[in-house]
């Protein structure tokens, strides 16, 4: 279902307070095994009922959590409260660089027009429809550039492993 104009995600950066927020933002998500039993080896794809999911949005300039999203069904849903956090406190999307897990029509409709998304197919791009032509005109156009900025998300990751090495296993 597409959410109408007035509740998509827009370019405007404007936020609560004297802070500024650049509009430049990465997500990546994770999942936490609930066993000892389970971890990535015997499990890669992270789905099942023995898995909590997480998902932070970082913002590139000064590399701060923005959003979280914690959900023990799906990532997407982790992704949707993340968002919802983002929303909730006013701050707009210049750009987002996201996993190829979101790179679904659904999630294509989450953000404007004047937002550049960053994100690579799961599969066959021919099934995925009309939103993907900005994306694809972006990769065409200065293709080096369109990967510098998706792979910003390497920040996320680098993020989940220090967090991960300071805190422990645990979602905080």
């Amino acid at each position: 279902m597409r959410r109408s104009s007035s509740s998509s995600i827009t370019s405007s950066c404007s936020c609560s307070g004297d802070e500024v927020v650049s509009g430049n933002f990465a997500g990546d998500g994770t999942g936490y095994s609930l066993s000892i039993e389970k971890h990535y080896r015997t499990n890669p794809k992270k789905k099942g009922k023995g898995y909590d999911y997480v998902i932070r949005l970082i913002e590139i300039e000064t590399v701060m959590y923005v959003g979280f999203g914690y959900s023990r069904k799906s990532e997407m849903e982790a992704f949707n409260r993340a968002m919802g956090m983002v929303e909730k406190f006013g701050v707009g999307f210049d750009s987002i660089s996201l996993d190829r897990y979101y790179s679904s029509r659904k999630v294509l409709w989450i953000f404007d027009r004047e937002v550049a998304v960053y994100v690579i197919p799961r599969r066959n791009i021919v099934r995925l429809g009309f939103e993907w032509v900005r994306i694809v005109k972006r990769i065409v156009e200065v293709p080096r550039d369109f990967l510098r900025r998706y792979f910003m998300r390497n920040l996320c990751e680098a993020g989940f492993s220090a967090d991960k090495r300071r805190f422990g296993w645990r979602i905080r």
